[in-house]
Order: C-alpha cells, then sequence, then structure tokens
C-alpha cells in the first residue's frame, strides 16, 4: 500500500475498482445532509460531494494505489541498524582466576579465550578483588596478575568487562584485605551485625562510607584510590580492550 500527499485544488481519494460497486450513501442522521449524497461512485474512483465542497480549497490531494510486488533494495542503514542492535555476549572468567600475582589455569584460559572469538562472543567479565590487589597494607596495590589477563583478552581479540568487588568470597575463599580485618579485630562496627551482635566479615557496613575508620580515610576514600590506581595502570586498555567496569558492593557485590 502506497500512500502519497499530492498538492491540488480538489480532495479525493481514488481506488482501484474491485468488483463490488459502490452505491450511494446518504445520512442516516434525521436528514442531516438532506438528499445531498455524501459519496458518489464513479469508475475506479471514490469522490466527496457537496458536504466535502468546504475542503476543496484545502489544497491536499491523498492518493491510495494498489500494492504492487516489487523488490525492496536493500539499504546500507538497515545493515548498519542490525549491526548497531546485535546482542553482545559476554562470558564470566573464574572468580578466582587471578591469586595474587599469579594467573590460575593459565593454560587453560588462553585457549578459551581464542574459541570464545571464534564463537562470535564480544567479551569476558573479570572480577577484580580488593582482597587479592590491596592485601597487605593500604595503598600497596599489585596488579600484575590482573594485567596479564588484560593482555590475554587484548591479544585475543576480545573487549573486557571488569567488576571491582569490595567484597569477600565464601567459595572459592577470597576475604577481605588483611589489613581492613585486622582493623575489624579492634572495631567491629565497621562491619554489619546480626541480631546477636555477631559481625559478618565479608564487606564494610555503608554506615562507615563517610567515617575515617580505615586508618584515617573513609570506606569512600578508600575506594576512590583504589579505583585511581587502576586508572592508572589499566591506561592503556581503558576505552580499547576495557569497555565497562562495576562496582561491587553489599555482602555479594549485589549494592
Amino acid at each position: 500500500m502506497e500512500a502519497s500527499v499530492i498538492s491540488r485544488s480538489s480532495s479525493q481519494f481514488n481506488v482501484p475498482k474491485i468488483g463490488l460497486g459502490w452505491r450511494d450513501l446518504r445520512s442516516v442522521s434525521g436528514g442531516k445532509y438532506g438528499k445531498d449524497k455524501l459519496f458518489s461512485r464513479k469508475p475506479n474512483k471514490l469522490s466527496f460531494e457537496n458536504q466535502l465542497t468546504s475542503r476543496r480549497n484545502s489544497g491536499f490531494r491523498v492518493t491510495s494505489k494498489a500494492a504492487q510486488a516489487e523488490p525492496i533494495p536493500k539499504s546500507k542503514s538497515n545493515s548498519k541498524s542490525k549491526s548497531h542492535h546485535r546482542v553482545r555476549l559476554f562470558a564470566g572468567l573464574p572468580v578466582d582466576a587471578v591469586s595474587g600475582t599469579v594467573v590460575n589455569n593459565f593454560r587453560a584460559i588462553s585457549p578459551g579465550l581464542k574459541a570464545m572469538k571464534l564463537l562470535g562472543l564480544e567479551g569476558v567479565e573479570l572480577p577484580i578483588w580488593w582482597g587479592v590487589v590491596e592485601n597487605e597494607s593500604m595503598g600497596k596495590y599489585e596488579w600484575e596478575g590482573y594485567l596479564t589477563v588484560a593482555e590475554m583478552v587484548r591479544k585475543a581479540g576480545l573487549k573486557l568487562h571488569v567488576t571491582f568487588c569490595f567484597h569477600a568470597s565464601g567459595q572459592p575463599k577470597i576475604p577481605l584485605p588483611e589489613w581492613v580485618t585486622d582493623i575489624g579485630k579492634a572495631k567491629s562496627n565497621i562491619f554489619y551485625k546480626d541480631r546477636a551482635e555477631k559481625p559478618y566479615r565479608g564487606c564494610l557496613s555503608l554506615a562507615v562510607d563517610d567515617l575515617p575508620v580505615l586508618n584515617g580515610k573513609t570506606a569512600v576514600q578508600v575506594y576512590q584510590d583504589f579505583c585511581e590506581s587502576f586508572k592508572s595502570a589499566f591506561s592503556a586498555y581503558i576505552g580499547s580492550t576495557i569497555t565497562g567496569i562495576t562496582m561491587g558492593l553489599g555482602p555479594d557485590g549485589e549494592l
């Protein structure tokens, strides 16, 4: 069905003859239009009569033509649109992919990345643990293992999403940084507590976000320093290989 608007001095609809025939239609509301015809039948044409003469000077005519089976040429914009809106799949790397400076299961991860590329995946997701990077002391960051993974992903031609995990993991066991745990032994209020006042040592309480309880710094300041260190260490990958960063707070990263 093709519809077109054409500038003319009259208003009429042109439709193809379909063999059923048109009949004159008169008013059904108590002779509102009298004996005037609202529509009249003409060969291959349906015209507005008398009651629509006031619209004939509108300067427009809408025509309706029969649909024709014509091939629609493919436009470049369609292909670009499909490419732009395609589903981008990411696979998760092992939770304990890195331990300190060591990449666990290196020989398995490397060919696995190549296989993901062949399967058409966009990239992989890598959890980066606070307890692995800043474990020994505040402000001392160890990025070597994660940098190795980022380089492996780059060479495989994949993208990388990273998640900063500022919480512990039960399985595999990845605790909070040792220096945070030590502070918590003396200041258990930095952790959430249950009704029995037993602290949950898997993450910091949101109540200490703005309290200088971590060697004179607030939790937010410590998180910010961590992010700044990451930005500096991974500057060669951010925006090219690394295309997404997520913050994971709360007992299991849900905040």
